[in-house]
């Protein structure tokens, strides 16, 4: 599942259609912050990240957030759940 801002998306077929939808090209990530947590017994793990994003030529950063719960599948992960936020000031 994906929320993305207030769009929530189930499936991956889904998922994937919404990203490749967005309208802009090129998209820069700045982390400033990423803290993990295990999130059961199981091995699973919790992730939340902020930091900052500029899209295709413009020039002013917009803030996010975003958690990701990762679950193990064999040596690796796969994210089971996505919430993306910007962060607008008011």
């Amino acid at each position: 599942m994906l929320t993305f801002e207030s769009s929530e998306l189930q499936g991956a077929k889904n998922i994937v259609e919404k990203l490749t939808s967005l309208p802009f090209t090129k998209v820069a990530h700045r982390i400033d912050t990423l803290d993990a947590q295990p999130a059961s017994p199981n091995g699973d793990v919790l992730v939340m990240v902020t930091g900052a994003l500029l899209v295709d030529e413009e020039q002013n950063q917009m803030r996010y957030s975003q958690v990701f719960h990762l679950i193990p599948d064999g040596s690796s992960y796969y994210v089971f759940n996505d919430i993306f936020r910007l962060n607008y000031g008011v």
